[in-house]
């Protein structure tokens, strides 16, 4: 599906910004506020079945700032794929996803990497699992936790939507780390299309690490919104800023995700031990 370049800005609205926020504390009077909020959030989730993006990223931390390019695919439930690029035409990286499994190949120092989320969620300072990286991308909430805690308020234009304490559904539960992890999760979305246009998510037991997501830049697919600017902030001891823009992106086409280890590259934790 091509692309349709018609940008949605969410400041440009009609109502000044006192109208605004006179009709979001109205709604968030009703008895049914928040299953109405979220209700309409769920229905403005972007829907596909496979995507590929190209995109441009910026990497700032305390210690490097780095810019570089990629591919992504994204075969839904099943599978995301990254390509990266440091310099145009030149992968440095690949990573294969999917719902049990990360692998990576650092074509850079020929190494390779096959595990579970441990390799995310050290990066993000937050335990992520498959379904919520597929919906970080493509701003979405979670498909698989819980849904009843949520509490309603307001904030400024959009409304926000908070629980302190989001579980992994039983039925999805693959081990006991699932079970015992509580998620502290803040949700802003715009009142005029219902999408998300802020999340921050932390785990219960780590006070002092958390991560933001802000969505911009939206773009319409047949009636859809996709964000194609996702600026992520990572705040832990060591601080990280990631900013991601989506250059062009096609929905729904056949796409191939080849993910094959050369025979000659090593185990990353085996170079760095014989460092």
């Amino acid at each position: 599906m091509p692309v349709l370049l018609i940008a949605i800005a969410f400041t440009s609205a009609c109502k000044t910004g006192r109208e605004a926020k006179k009709e979001i504390k109205e709604t968030v009077k009703q008895d049914t506020g928040v299953e109405l909020i979220f209700s309409k959030m769920k229905d403005a989730q972007f829907d596909f079945r496979t995507m590929n993006v190209k995109f441009q990223a910026k990497v700032e931390s305390e210690k490097n700032n780095l810019g570089f390019g990629g591919s992504m695919r994204i075969i839904k439930d099943r599978t995301i794929w990254l390509s990266l690029s440091a310099m145009v035409g030149i992968e440095a990286f690949r990573i294969f996803i999917t719902p049990d499994s990360v692998k990576m190949i650092n074509r850079l120092n020929k190494t390779y990497f096959k595990g579970d989320y441990q390799l995310i969620n050290e990066l993000l300072k937050t335990p992520f699992d498959f379904d919520m990286l597929q919906a970080l991308v493509t701003g979405n909430d979670f498909s698989y936790y819980e849904n009843n805690i949520f509490k309603v308020g307001e904030d400024a234009r959009s409304y926000k939507i908070s629980t302190p304490g989001r579980k992994k559904l039983k039925n999805y539960v693959a081990n006991q780390s699932d079970m015992d992890r509580v998620l502290v999760q803040d949700l802003w979305i715009s009142p005029e299309n219902y999408k998300i246009i802020r999340q921050q998510i932390k785990e219960i037991s780590k006070e002092n690490s958390k991560l933001v997501v802000d969505y911009s830049a939206f773009v319409v697919f047949d009636d859809q919104l996709l964000a194609h600017q996702i600026d992520v902030n990572v705040e832990a001891e060591q601080k990280m800023k990631v900013v991601i823009d989506f250059e062009k992106v096609s929905v729904d086409e056949e796409i191939m995700v080849p993910f094959v280890i050369p025979e000659s590259f090593v185990p990353m934790d085996q170079q760095q031990k014989n460092k």
